[in-house]
């Protein structure tokens, strides 16, 4: 009995250190992992503003959006967006004709509740990474940031995100109706 219950011990020691290392071996020579700092998006030097005022998302493009869980409201859902981007993706955001984004390229959109309102719900992002990264959408990259502006609450190949932006592959699956003119 006390040889099963050290083989026991020993059994689950052996998956605890393989499970560590297992993890550890994933992160080693992974890319940074994404931060945010949504009071940076103020740096008229690193980002654009897109729109002038707060854009109201259409109906039919907020119902194309699932809620990321049962207790999170739909991102989309009666939101107003105001969008930002860096110098990266400047060129293609504004140009009149779509274009590929270059890698490096980041999108911001604050969801705020009512163009009103000054505590933004979320923030969604897309940011274009390296070719083959995720090849389904173009690469993209997609996260979301909680109201503080910093936490990142979900980052990668979202499902969710992934679905709706499949849609618009002829604009590098970028929705672009909020776009100003420079």
């Amino acid at each position: 009995m006390a040889n099963q219950i050290r083989i026991g011990v020993f059994v689950v020691v052996a998956g605890i250190v393989l499970v560590v290392a297992l993890a550890v071996g994933r992160t080693e020579g992974a890319k940074e992992e994404f931060r945010f700092d949504a009071a940076k998006l103020k740096d008229h030097n690193t980002w654009i503003q897109v729109n002038d005022e707060p854009y109201k998302m259409p109906a039919p493009v907020a119902a194309l959006c699932a809620p990321t869980t049962l207790l999170d409201p739909n991102p989309h859902a009666g939101a107003y967006i105001t969008v930002y981007v860096n110098k990266a993706g400047r060129e293609a955001m504004f140009a009149q004709q779509s274009q590929r984004f270059p890698e490096g390229s980041i999108i911001v959109k604050e969801k705020y509740r009512s163009p009103e309102d000054r505590k933004p719900l979320l923030y969604t992002i897309m940011r274009k990474r390296e070719a083959g990264y995720n090849p389904k959408v173009g690469d993209w990259e997609f996260s979301t940031v909680g109201p503080d502006g910093t936490q990142v609450q979900a980052s990668g190949k979202l499902k969710n995100c992934q679905a709706c932006h499949l849609g618009k592959s002829e604009s590098d699956f970028v929705f672009r109706p909020y776009v100003k003119s420079e």
